[in-house]
């Protein structure tokens, strides 16, 4: 028998409250009820769309206040947490969250090293209770600089410890500071300037100091930063290197990823007349933070400005080639007697042609090759996973299989080289002591397996910084998104340059 329009009307409305009741939160009629009564709303069941909406609306904003009020009651007993934790009366065992404890390891390790001024406990407090009254979000304990990678230092807690240790170079006082940006680089950019910059004018690169950690060149750079920030020219400080006016101007004005060191190559590149992608490539060797020899490699930057047609891929190999052939000592016999010497002490850049040195560079390759073949080296793997990855299906006729595995003896960096026709057999030494590790990405599909990419990984710094393909190619955008899987499995970040 069909119900009475008024039947289904009446139970339409029943099902409506029960909707209601559940949207506020609140387990029955008769709680409902009881909560109408109390916030002054009428204890009806059956109610207009306006009145439930204006309930609805009435809860959330008692929702709102409440969680207003909790924020600010955890903030006043984390100030007190923190405070306690800068004492030192708090053991690692009783904090939870990785940040405080991040900041309890961070306090614990502030001895005064390499000139560096003994941390005051209260003026971390200060700065601390501070951030957190202004809402800032620096209390982090994840990577910040990614050309440092999870090194040591490279967190928000860290940096704004060793802000504290530098006090006395405070220019303002912590309390005029006000967070201008949800951005969090954006506010720890505003925040270093406030207290230590008179002028508005310091690169965004230099921040990269205060996650440096505690090391001699973190100390003396951290120093520098102090200087500039107050007017002061980088050339009045003991650079690694000769700079010019000209260098040191374009030393202020290298790009916000780049690290220190980096940015005094870059400023030297620019000013002697190389561009943005030259810099890039040469950041991207081992000259982008190492000034050993530069008397010579300096006449290498002006070799590569002179040729700018020469493919920036072939950059890398050709300073590994040179650091090779100038610079690492061979054992040789001359006259009956060793003598331990390079193959080619002496060799210059003047006048030599860009494609007979890329000849040199590639018999080198081969030659390379063959020298590893004949000597295996074996090593320790160095703690990161190998990964495999499937998409597609074989009933589709796309099913691939993508690998990364390490490579770990110099044969296996010698079949590496040979397949991709780079220089990756060199790194064979550096693999050994544990400096980095190389990797290699394969893909097996229906045809057969595919070599695609050879990846170097500082190991220390987690940071990959090198990923090239055949020949020095580089990484398709498919390809390093399979690398991205990969790395953030493994907490790997990239470098700038790559």
């Amino acid at each position: 028998m069909r119900q009475k329009k008024s039947d289904l009307d009446a139970e339409m409305q029943r099902q409506q409250s029960l909707r209601h009741i559940h949207d506020l939160g609140l387990a029955s009629p008769e709680a409902y009820q009881k909560w109408c009564s109390e916030n002054g709303f009428s204890d009806k069941l059956i109610k207009p769309l306006k009145q439930r909406h204006d309930e609805l609306r009435f809860a959330k904003e008692v929702a709102v206040r409440k969680q207003i009020v909790r924020v600010k009651r955890m903030k006043r007993g984390l100030a007190d947490v923190i405070a306690e934790i800068c004492a030192g009366k708090v053991s690692a065992d009783e904090i939870a969250e990785p940040e405080l404890r991040l900041l309890r390891d961070a306090v614990c390790n502030t001895t005064p090293r390499f000139g560096e001024s003994k941390l005051n406990p209260s003026d971390l407090v200060t700065l601390l209770k501070h951030l957190l009254r202004c809402q800032a979000k620096l209390l982090d304990a994840n990577p910040v600089i990614p050309a440092l990678g999870h090194a040591n230092g490279n967190t928000y807690i860290e940096a704004l410890v060793m802000i504290a240790v530098h006090r006395d170079a405070w220019q303002r006082e912590i309390e005029s500071w006000r967070a201008r940006s949800h951005n969090s680089r954006r506010q720890f950019a505003s925040l270093v300037r406030h207290l230590f910059a008179q002028y508005d004018d310091m690169p965004t690169f230099f921040d990269s100091v205060w996650f440096s950690g505690r090391n001699a060149d973190a100390t003396k750079y951290r120093r520098w930063y102090a200087g500039v920030a107050n007017g002061q020219n980088i050339r009045t400080y003991d650079l690694p290197i000769e700079y010019t006016k000209k260098m040191a101007h374009q030393f202020m004005h290298a790009p916000d990823d780049v690290t220190i060191p980096q940015a005094i190559r870059w400023g030297q590149v620019i000013a002697l007349g190389g561009d943005e992608s030259l810099a890039r490539a040469i950041l991207g060797t081992r000259l982008g933070d190492n000034f050993d020899h530069d008397d010579f490699w300096v006449t290498v930057v002006r070799w590569l400005i002179a040729n700018p047609m020469l493919d920036r891929a072939q950059v890398g190999p050709i300073i590994d080639y040179l650091r090779d052939q100038r610079f690492v000592v061979r054992r040789e016999m001359v006259g009956g007697n060793e003598v331990h010497v390079p193959p080619q002490p002496t060799l210059q850049m003047k006048g030599r042609s860009p494609i007979v040195l890329l000849q040199q560079v590639q018999a080198w390759h081969r030659e390379l090759t063959r020298q590893s073949d004949q000597r295996i080296v074996n090593w320790n793997r160095s703690g990161f996973g190998d990964w495999k990855f499937e998409e597609g299906s074989l009933e589709g006729h796309n099913y691939n299989v993508w690998t990364i595995r390490e490579l770990t003896s110099s044969k296996e960096l010698s079949i590496e080289g040979r397949h991709m026709k780079h220089c990756v057999a060199t790194y064979a030494s550096s693999c050994a002591r544990g400096q980095c590790s190389i990797w290699t990405l394969e893909v097996e599909t229906f045809t057969g397996t595919e070599k695609l990419l050879t990846i170097e990984v500082k190991n220390s710094y987690r940071l990959i910084f090198q990923v090239r393909g055949k020949c020095n190619r580089l990484a398709t955008a498919k390809e390093r998104q399979v690398v991205q899987r990969w790395a953030s499995g493994q907490r790997l970040s990239f470098a700038s340059h790559v």
